[in-house]
């Protein structure tokens, strides 16, 4: 019996470890709604709320767009105040009316190049190559007691992202983004739960939480109530505001 089962313990970990960076890319896919079914995403329309606290809880929107123009957008509503954030293209501008402010500020090129690595609708593991970036595959490692398959993908600019997929379902169970200026290196990291497939037929986590590098949670999570494909979106919202 030691045998049979040190036989099969082999046959798993040969069979993880033969997979190339692409074998798991496309698998994600597969598991996620398929190809054809990303290859007509152009747009993903979330809604939800921030848990601030035990009973408090702040709703927010976000939107990330391909077409007719790259962008993203977010607010964040909380005791009748509303910030939001909007990028399109290579240039944007933030609203934080929490310290007072009643002008908007322009979004600094770091605060972009952040933003490209997660508002890509498709995200970027979906046609990777003709994107330009590249993806290698980095074994597995255990992320609280479930095996995960470790992807690095590389941007055009050097920046970085690492998925920890699960070895079973290849859902991205959790993602940490590197992005290198000039004088320091900036890192965030994020889990996903919560996985449902929605009415256009893809499968998104509808939880979000932010987490320090050693696993703390940061904050309270972000729950998405209603998540929308290619649903119409409002151009008006990428403009400047004139009054605030």
């Amino acid at each position: 019996m030691k045998n049979i089962a040190l036989f099969f313990l082999l046959f798993i970990s040969t069979k993880i470890f033969s997979q190339t960076a692409d074998d798991i890319v496309n698998k994600y896919i597969t598991a996620t709604g398929g190809a054809d079914k990303w290859s007509k995403v152009t747009s993903l329309k979330f809604a939800g709320t921030y848990q601030m606290g035990p009973g408090m809880l702040a709703p927010l929107n976000v939107v990330f767009t391909s077409k007719p123009f790259k962008g993203s957008y977010s607010d964040f509503s909380w005791q009748g105040m509303t910030t939001k954030n909007a990028i399109r293209a290579d240039s944007g501008w933030n609203y934080n009316p929490f310290g007072g402010k009643r002008e908007t500020d322009p979004v600094s090129p770091e605060e972009i190049r952040t933003d490209k690595l997660s508002s890509d609708p498709q995200g970027l593991l979906f046609n990777y190559k003709q994107k330009g970036y590249t993806v290698e595959y980095l074994g597995t490692d255990d992320m609280d007691g479930t095996d995960v398959l470790k992807l690095r993908l590389t941007t055009g600019e050097g920046d970085m992202v690492y998925y920890y997929l699960d070895a079973e379902t290849y859902y991205i169970l959790k993602e940490i983004d590197r992005v290198k200026l000039k004088d320091k290196e900036q890192k965030s990291y994020s889990t996903y739960s919560d996985f449902k497939k929605n009415e256009y037929g893809i499968v998104l986590p509808y939880c979000q939480q932010r987490i320090d590098e050693n696993g703390n949670e940061q904050g309270g999570p972000v729950n998405f109530l209603k998540i929308e494909v290619n649903a119409p979106i409002d151009a008006k919202i990428f403009d400047k505001p004139k009054n605030l």
